[in-house]
């Protein structure tokens, strides 16, 4: 059995390549794995790209899937506890001793093509379906789509959740661009699945769609459902498609997930339509949305988490619309927290992100996560100040919890901004309440 150092001298060799940045393009990617054989042809998969909600749309498809059946894999980035959590088969994440005999084999190639962080964890991914024998790998890109290390793949669908305004420095200043950039995924003959878009993206991508010969296929259209509230939640009722006459509370809370489910159930739809997957019952699909948590180990989703006497709501919204999403599912669910622990990374539109969650409450903790590119706690408290916050700031995420504890007594604490903060936050929440 492999040695717990070994596996820690792989995250480190791994996390290394971070300081090679990012590369845009698919020549590194595809030249690893031609040298390994080509693992990525070797499954069937659906790809999605998104400004928000692709985690949580991979999230419903494998967990269907699972249900259904299928040997199910899941690429999915960042993690939030482990590395491994961003591979997993079936539910379970890629063992430790797994990721150190793929990383020692993958070495020699990961080093012929200079690769990054992403590409080699991407081609680790891919050769472990491969091995596994997966019979559908759900595969998340990492950063636009076009040139993502992910566009490798020749998926049965690709998935589009929504446009919005994030890396703007890397995918444009406008929804057009980030679209046509998101749109890069679109495969000539391959059917693209969209969630609810705006008109200009929206256009965008039915002109990438046309030209390479992509059946253009709205969720809304082929798996509709009517929306209705009970005491456990958003309940959805479909109206045709697949799951025509399924009533069913997804596993995730918030009006944005059932988009996100209704997304999921409508590319399943697309994929039995055309022969790729057998049909699949109204149970499977029932069961597969209510335990998506469970089966894909989603976590930090408006999850909820008791600790100390109070609770604490995790989200990781990370960019203006999904704090906008967020705001609005809570104030839907009458969620309204006493104070907001709040950190995000320097390039992110901070600004309008605590402008979009002044509503909900107006005392706020600064924080920082132990990240390199994330905003000071100083500069966080000032512009939570700018906004209308009544703001301190913490040494680190842990300490704004307490800090945040203290001032709401037994309301709730929203704690959110990036992916980070959450990730430290469940860390320190899990090791006081172990």
């Amino acid at each position: 059995m492999t040695s717990l150092p070994n596996y820690l001298e792989t995250l480190r060799y791994l996390y290394d390549l971070q300081w090679r940045g990012m590369k845009f393009g698919l020549r590194n990617t595809r030249a690893i794995l031609k040298q390994i054989g080509n693992p990525h042809r070797r499954f069937s998969s659906v790809h999605l790209a998104g400004t928000n909600g692709k985690g949580s749309t991979s999230a419903y498809l494998a967990s269907i899937a699972l249900e259904g059946g299928l040997k199910t894999g899941l690429y999915t980035s960042p993690h939030l506890l482990r590395f491994t959590e961003r591979i997993r088969v079936n539910g379970t994440e890629l063992s430790e001793d797994r990721l150190v005999y793929y990383v020692n084999d993958l070495r020699r190639a990961i080093e012929s093509v200079h690769a990054t962080f992403f590409e080699a964890t991407t081609c680790v991914a891919f050769r472990y379906f491969a091995d596994e024998n997966v019979e559908l790998a759900v595969v998340e890109t990492g950063l636009g789509g076009r040139f993502d290390a992910t566009n490798v793949l020749l998926p049965l669908a690709s998935v589009i959740t929504s446009i919005g305004l994030d890396h703007t420095q890397y995918l444009g200043s406008s929804p057009a661009r980030i679209a046509f950039e998101k749109g890069g995924i679109i495969k000539r003959g391959i059917p693209v699945v969209t969630g609810a878009l705006g008109r200009e993206a929206s256009g965008v991508l039915r002109r990438i769609a046309e030209k390479r010969e992509a059946p253009f296929v709205l969720a809304s259209r082929r798996a509709p459902c009517a929306i209705g509230r009970t005491r456990a939640g958003y309940r959805m009722t479909f109206k045709g498609g697949l799951a025509k006459g399924l009533a069913v509370t997804p596993g995730l809370r918030g009006i944005h997930q059932v988009r996100n489910a209704q997304l999921a159930v409508a590319t399943l739809s697309v994929l039995t339509g055309r022969g790729d997957l057998l049909p699949l019952s109204r149970k499977v699909i029932r069961e597969g949305l209510m335990r998506v948590r469970r089966n894909s180990g989603l976590r930090g989703r408006m999850e909820i988490v008791e600790s100390g006497g109070g609770r604490y709501i995790l989200d990781v919204g990370h960019n203006p619309d999904g704090i906008r999403t967020l705001v609005q599912a809570l104030e839907a669910e009458r969620l309204v927290p006493a104070v907001v622990v709040f950190g995000v990374m320097e390039d992110k539109d901070s600004i309008s992100m605590l402008a979009a969650l002044r509503p909900l409450t107006g005392r706020l903790i600064a924080v920082a996560p132990h990240m390199p590119r994330s905003l000071s706690a100083v500069e966080t408290g000032r512009r939570a100040k700018d906004a209308g916050f009544t703001a301190d700031r913490a040494s680190s995420v842990a300490a704004g919890l307490h800090a945040a504890r203290a001032i709401a007594g037994r309301s709730d604490v929203l704690v959110t901004g990036s992916h980070y903060v959450v990730a430290e936050a469940l860390k320190t929440l899990e090791e006081s309440s172990g």
